[in-house]
């Protein structure tokens, strides 16, 4: 009578050792995962440091660059220096005598500097002191969004409810808390825009065809299509070589040059960079204002903003 019990303690036994063993498992699994989650997040915030640090970097010799460029002539055009791309590279390769640590040494970056005045500046749509709206903006406004295919009168409503809401602009998605603005919109627009501290003018050696069309009223698509294929090979040095140019090209007639509109000088860059670190892609971007006298800071160039972002893992 003894020899079933027996069984069924040994049976049970099993299944007790079974579900310990299990459990043990499971516990086993849960701490390599929180584990893994730590080292995961404690890479992720060494990444970061890091990043910054190659951002620091890739600003400094942007704003050196542009020193640099500004000793040397008096106009900005896409033909200089700081419009060269850089190339996706290796740390190492940029310092070669330096002792850099493995893991730095085989990160890849890449970088860009865009003349943020090749873009219509948003906040041309009011005084310089927020208090009122600004009509020569507006216009250039309505003619921009003309010329990109949308209604021209939204140039109008911009101004008068940004105004209205107090809600001054510090990036594009702001527009979305108006009625008339939709991503669509937004997307549209991107291209041809930016969001600058202070009034400025347009360059006419960097703009776009679209830019060029809203600052010079008058201008067609197919002579500011010209003008942009001439100052590839000619930049401008100055407004009055535009207004020859134009000339010579059969394209003045019609076409308004305002000198608080327009330049062949810029103040403001927009750097981006691409930094590949570990398994992150790390993207940055800032703005950097030149000035030809020293700024409060003593320097010729200042940092207005920067934002790093990590966009993927590989």
């Amino acid at each position: 009578m003894m020899r079933p019990s027996s069984k069924n303690e040994q049976g049970s036994a099993t299944v007790t050792a079974l579900i310990v063993v299990g459990v043990a498992a499971v516990m086993l699994a849960g701490l390599m995962w929180r584990q893994q989650i730590q080292i995961r997040s404690l890479e992720n915030a060494r990444d970061l440091v890091q990043v910054r640090w190659l951002q620091r970097a890739a600003i400094d010799f942007a704003r050196l660059v542009l020193v640099e460029d500004q000793r040397s002539t008096q106009y900005d055009h896409l033909g200089e220096t700081w419009a060269l791309p850089l190339a996706d590279g290796k740390v190492a390769d940029f310092l070669k005598n330096a002792d850099v640590p493995d893991e730095i040494a085989a990160v890849t970056l890449r970088g860009q500097l865009t003349d943020a005045q090749s873009q219509f500046n948003l906040n041309n749509l009011w005084d310089k002191d927020f208090k009122g709206v600004n009509a020569a903006g507006v216009q250039e406004y309505g003619r921009l969004l003309e010329a990109v295919g949308l209604d021209r009168g939204l140039a109008q409503l911009t101004a008068q409810g940004v105004l209205q809401a107090d809600m001054p602009l510090y990036d594009l998605d702001g527009l979305l808390s108006l009625p008339a603005y939709n991503p669509m919109i937004l997307e549209k627009i991107r291209p041809f825009v930016a969001i600058l501290p202070v009034l400025t003018t347009v360059n006419i050696n960097t703009a776009p065809p679209e830019v060029l069309m809203a600052a010079l009223s008058g201008l067609s698509r197919s002579a500011a299509a010209s003008f942009v294929q001439q100052r590839s090979t000619s930049p401008m040095k100055s407004l009055d070589e535009m207004t020859g140019l134009l000339n010579r090209m059969g394209l003045a007639q019609g076409v308004t040059i305002d000198a608080t509109l327009v330049d062949v000088r810029s103040q403001f860059w927009l750097g981006r960079t691409e930094i590949h670190l570990g398994r992150g892609i790390f993207v940055s971007s800032a703005l950097i204002q030149r000035s030809q006298i020293p700024l409060p800071s003593g320097n010729l160039t200042q940092v207005i903003w920067s934002r790093t972002g990590k966009t993927a893992i590989e």
